[in-house]
């Protein structure tokens, strides 16, 4: 039952502390702040993938089986 409680008694005080308007406008600032955050993420991402390219191919790759029965001379 106390499980059940608290998720209702926080749902009802964001209800009762939040605002139903916001009276609020995005600028240009923030619009270039947003598409800064956007081209950072798709640079970080690359790099990380280019970094760690060998380890994620050969993990994926299928493995070749070795034959034991070959004679070396």
């Amino acid at each position: 039952m106390k499980l059940f409680l608290r998720p209702i008694t926080l749902l009802a005080l964001a209800l009762f502390l939040l605002p139903l308007c916001a009276y609020s406008y995005i600028d240009l600032g923030s619009g270039s702040y947003i598409i800064q955050l956007i081209i950072a993420a798709f640079v970080g991402i690359t790099f990380s993938l280019k970094i760690y390219w060998k380890k994620i191919r050969t993990r994926f790759s299928k493995k070749e089986k070795v034959d034991k029965n070959i004679d070396v001379q």
